[in-house]
């Protein structure tokens, strides 16, 4: 709990700062969200979660600590990628199917990397590395993953006040169904690969791909959205039951040590 209070103090604390200080400046008009000076202060913004991510590792020494927060890998967790990223792409795809005319093949890419490490894939080592984690050894995995979107929805709220930003071409209401929803996903993939460049790249297409095509509100947009978020929860069940499975396997071995020792 204690790493949960402090890891929101300062994410909150350093991106808040940041993007309603953004927020007052873009009021003027002599500022521009997208000029010089409100971009830097917004990118120190996107790197809140990061930065508290970082000053919550545990373990010493902090270096080998650190290698291990960033650079972990469970086995099989690329398969597990790859299925969500095949769910995703498909809905959005297929709900769409009318491709953002100024989004070019070279755009799409420089717009992953920017995606993956400055504008939205970076948050994973706080949300995924952190919090969600944390979250899950209280509550359950679904309710982790309700409260953790909940949190990171209200984490970008202040982005509908900056004038001029992106995201006030949508409701907020639909960034934050949306991210409960990517809470879910992304909070699969970790605790099946336990690898945050993988959540971080996903976070980053997902991104993406929402910008390449022209967002529809349909229905093969909810049923995609629903059958992704059932196939996580179906695979967490999944690994509760796997779990369950090995402890009874446990407890039925031991006895039977016992008596071979005893013999």
């Amino acid at each position: 709990m204690r790493t949960t209070v402090k890891y929101l103090i300062v994410t909150f604390a350093i991106t808040y700062a940041c993007w309603w200080g953004v927020a007052a400046l873009t009021a003027y008009p002599e500022l521009a969200y997208g000029d010089p000076l409100p971009t830097v202060i917004y990118i120190i913004g996107n790197f809140g979660p990061a930065i508290a991510a970082l000053l919550c590792i545990g373990g010493r020494p902090y270096l080998r600590s650190l290698k291990n927060f960033l650079f972990s890998y469970k086995k099989h967790g690329i398969g597990i990628f790859l299925l969500f990223v095949t769910m995703v792409a498909l809905t959005v795809c297929l709900s769409s199917r009318e491709w953002n005319p100024q989004m070019t093949v070279p755009n799409f890419f420089i717009s992953l990397i920017g995606s993956t490490f400055v504008y939205g894939g970076e948050e994973e080592l706080g949300w995924r590395g952190i919090l969600q984690p944390t979250l899950s050894k209280k509550i359950t995995f679904p309710l982790a993953a309700l409260v953790c979107g909940a949190i990171w929805a209200l984490w970008h709220l202040p982005l509908w006040f900056i004038e001029g930003h992106p995201n006030q071409s949508m409701p907020f209401w639909i960034q934050a169904t949306l991210g409960i929803f990517l809470c879910f996903w992304l909070g699969i993939i970790y605790d099946r690969s336990r690898c945050l460049p993988l959540c971080m790249l996903f976070h980053g297409l997902t991104n993406v791909l929402l910008s390449s095509f022209v967002l529809k509100l349909n229905w093969i947009l909810i049923v995609g959205i629903v059958i992704t978020t059932a196939a996580a929860v179906v695979l967490w069940l999944t690994d509760i039951k796997k779990q369950k499975h090995a402890e009874e396997t446990d407890v039925k071995n031991k006895p039977q040590e016992k008596n071979y020792e005893h013999k």
